[in-house]
C-alpha cells in the first residue's frame, strides 16, 4: 500500500475550550466537507517536510510540537500520515483550498459537515500516545467502519522520502 498524503490537526486552547483548525474544502477529495490541513507528498521530500510545507501553504501558521500520530488508511489501497500540532501566535493566511476556521472539538465530533472518518480517530490523534494505524473501510464512497491497529515498528517515519 502506498501512503502519499499527509494530514494535520492543529489545536489551540481558548477561554471557551479546545479548538481544532479545520478546512472547508472547495476541491476533491472531500469537497464540501470540513477536514484537517494537509496534502500530497511531493517527490524528494520527507513526510515531515511535506507536512511542514502543507501547514505553511494552507494556513501561514507556525506550529509547535508537530507530532507524528500514525497513519489513516482506506480500504487497504491508500492512506495518509497523520500529525497533530499546536498553533503558534500567528494569524491565518487566506487558503486557495477552501475556508479555514477554528472549530470546537465537540462540534467536529458531531457535525455531518465533517469528513466522516475523522470523528472515529481524532480523539486518539490529539492524545500523546503510541502512533496507530486507523484502518478505514468504505463501500461506494460511504464510510463503513474503522479498526485501530498497532504499527509494526516505531521507526521514525520522517526518514521516509516519497519518490
Amino acid at each position: 500500500m502506498k501512503i502519499t498524503y499527509t494530514i494535520c490537526f492543529i489545536t489551540r486552547t481558548t477561554c471557551n475550550g479546545d479548538e481544532v483548525l479545520m478546512l472547508f474544502r472547495r476541491k476533491k477529495p472531500n469537497r464540501g466537507k470540513w477536514n484537517g490541513i494537509g496534502g500530497k507528498i511531493e517527490k524528494g521530500e520527507t513526510v515531515r517536510e511535506s507536512m511542514e510545507r502543507e501547514i505553511c501553504e494552507e494556513t501561514g501558521l507556525s506550529v509547535r510540537r508537530l507530532t507524528y500520530r500514525g497513519i489513516v488508511t482506506w480500504n487497504e489501497t491508500g492512506g495518509m500520515y497523520v500529525y497533530r500540532a499546536e498553533a503558534g501566535g500567528d494569524s491565518l493566511s487566506p487558503c486557495d483550498e477552501g475556508e479555514l476556521a477554528w472549530k470546537p472539538f465537540q462540534w467536529i465530533m458531531t457535525a455531518n459537515e465533517v469528513v466522516p472518518n475523522i470523528k472515529h480517530y481524532l480523539s486518539e490523534v490529539l492524545l500523546d500516545a503510541q502512533p496507530l494505524e486507523f484502518a478505514c473501510m468504505y463501500e461506494n464512497d460511504r464510510f463503513i467502519s474503522m479498526k485501530k491497529k498497532p504499527l509494526p515498528h516505531s521507526a521514525e517515519e520522517s526518514v521516509l522520502t516519497y519518490s
